[in-house]
């Protein structure tokens, strides 16, 4: 079965540009699809994209086609490609959230740096929103799943005892969080008589807020 590649969008009218940009990644498992001007990149952009942005288009600069874009989409990774005499703009392009700028002409180590930067973040985002969405239980075990793997290579570990303690602790932690280190409103919110509270936070060392 094939891989799909991952794909990048560049909007640049700079046949140079272009080229330079292709190049990078040709030899990499990235695609590059490319539009001349705002209003076609902005056409075939979609949510959680890695954009390239160049700083003049025929439609527009970068700052334009940065706003264009975000209004579309959601969680958008944009690369702002800049000459050396406009920094500003990149500044600006970052306060406009930006991901990163570059400097033109493009140096392909730095471009295939700050993508592979900007592809692990996209990673990161999906995999914090894939965990958002679990119950209790899913997330339980996802995360106790390498646990479990890691406690059957040393051996002599009491699963049981040891994961329900690391259990208690966040929970107590929690709840001393929220009520500003109050153990009778943290009792309260457990459902937990006053004293297993106190006896509790002394057992795990919890700091008292």
């Amino acid at each position: 079965m094939s891989i799909s590649k991952e794909e990048i969008l560049l909007i640049s009218s700079d046949p140079s540009t272009t080229d330079v940009v292709k190049k990078t990644f040709r030899q990499s498992d990235i695609d590059v699809k490319v539009k001349k001007d705002i209003a076609s990149g902005v056409r075939v952009s979609r949510d959680s994209q890695i954009v390239l942005i160049d700083s003049r288009l025929s439609d527009g600069d970068c700052l334009d086609c940065l706003r264009s874009l975000n209004d579309l989409n959601t969680d958008l990774l944009s690369i702002v490609m800049i000459e050396q005499d406009k920094r500003r703009m990149g500044i600006d392009a970052i306060m406009d959230s930006a991901f990163f700028y570059t400097m033109k002409p493009v140096d392909c180590d730095e471009l295939r740096s700050v993508v592979a930067r900007a592809f692990e973040l996209k990673r990161l985002r999906k995999e914090s929103r894939r965990l958002y969405h679990y119950t209790v239980e899913e997330f339980l075990r996802y995360k106790l799943k390498g646990y479990l793997s890691q406690i059957r290579k040393v051996g002599g570990i009491a699963l049981y005892d040891t994961v329900i303690s690391e259990v208690e602790r966040a929970l107590l932690t929690l709840a001393m969080e929220n009520t500003g280190g109050n153990q009778l409103q943290a009792s309260k919110l457990l459902g937990l008589n006053r004293n297993t509270v106190r006896n509790k936070i002394n057992k795990y060392k919890i700091k008292k807020f």
